[in-house]
């Protein structure tokens, strides 16, 4: 039984790309369930070390701020494949696609991410194999995005969750539970784009993963959804016909166990645990892109430099990015890679 739990919490770890000892969980990101869904998608996204819900500007959109989507005139489609962690388990990956499709009154746009993490087997002895499974999370997501004034976009999203982490056969033998093994739930998001006076700013709020949390044995108890608050800014302080420049900061802060954190660690810590991203991007004639970033996360032992770019030509997008540096163990290279077509379209 000690391999199984082993296994449960490395997989969790991974997850969240963070390598600490269980004498270390202490973070209110480690008190919630499907953690998968804080992974952030888009090479764009992560080569600005994921500052990116007051940029938002291509068909990830629907993930970091679906507010966003009011700002489309084309529809769009992105398919993001990311070799996931492979230093630490060589058949992890990470599947991201996404799509954005204008209306005449907004837009709606939506994703499906699906996370595999790889062959696991667990022993009940050095000699007896409970078995051997595939552990994988799941999660479609719809979005709408509305401009309701000339410098305020809001936007909504609904995403169907499903979670499978081991049999049902294998976990009775583990544990004596019966049933369960596998979990399935929903959430909501809501978020908020504002254009300031001060040209080339926008600021950014979302709420997200706000849901019943997700179950996965038969007694009914459920660990709550990553529910986060992400605040941002983007500044683009040049643009021109051969070049643009844009900055952006996000902090994202998951909000399970909050107020016990504030009430036993106190404000300090609550900011700190708070996850910090800073990007740049410049775009040459809108066909050549050059990006960098910075993430930390004190807490979970992850900070480091994010870099990455990217290629448009006659609507065809390729982008690929790398943030292996933020992780505190030896892995080589995270790469994410995407592939994206735009469609010129006339609103109906």
């Amino acid at each position: 039984m000690k391999k199984i739990i082993t296994q449960n919490l490395i997989l969790i770890l991974l997850i969240l790309g963070c390598m600490v000892t269980p004498d270390e969980i202490s973070a209110s990101a480690f008190e919630a369930g499907v953690p998968f869904l804080m992974i952030y998608p888009g090479a764009k996204a992560t080569a600005m070390g994921g500052a990116f819900s007051a940029i938002a500007d291509d068909a990830t959109a629907s993930y970091y701020n679906p507010a966003a989507l009011a700002n489309f005139e084309n529809i769009e489609f992105t398919l993001i494949h990311t070799p996931w962690l492979r230093g630490l388990a060589p058949d992890m990956y990470y599947e991201f696609t996404g799509f954005v499709y204008p209306l005449k009154v907004g837009t709606i746009g939506g994703h499906v991410i699906f996370s595999y993490y790889g062959e696991v087997e667990a022993y009940e002895s050095p000699d007896q194999s409970l078995g051997s499974w595939s552990p994988y999370d799941l999660a479609i997501t719809f979005s709408y995005g509305y401009k309701l004034r000339d410098n305020l976009n809001l936007g909504a999203d609904v995403k169907f969750i499903h979670s499978f982490l081991a049999p049902e056969d294998i976990l009775r033998k583990a544990t004596g539970i019966e049933g369960g093994g596998s979990g399935t739930t929903f959430g909501i998001g809501a978020g908020l784009l504002y254009y300031s006076p001060v040209k080339g700013l926008r600021i950014s709020a979302v709420l997200d993963n706000l849901g019943p949390g997700i179950s996965y044995t038969s007694t009914g108890e459920k660990d709550p959804l990553p529910l986060v608050l992400r605040l941002g800014a983007g500044y683009t302080p040049l643009h021109t016909e051969h070049h643009r420049l844009t900055f952006a900061v996000d902090i994202d802060k998951v909000l399970v166990g909050i107020m016990d954190d504030y009430k036993e660690e106190g404000l300090n810590y609550v900011l700190r645990e708070a996850w910090k991203h800073i990007g740049v991007d410049y775009t040459f004639f809108d066909m050549i892109s050059l990006r960098l970033g910075y993430f930390m996360d004190k807490e979970g032992d992850r900070e480091g430099f994010t870099f990455g770019g990217g290629i448009s030509f006659k609507g065809f997008k390729i982008d690929i990015s790398d943030d292996h540096n933020i992780y505190s163990f030896d892995q080589g290279a995270n790469i994410r890679y995407g592939i994206s077509y735009v469609l010129t379209h006339k609103k109906k």
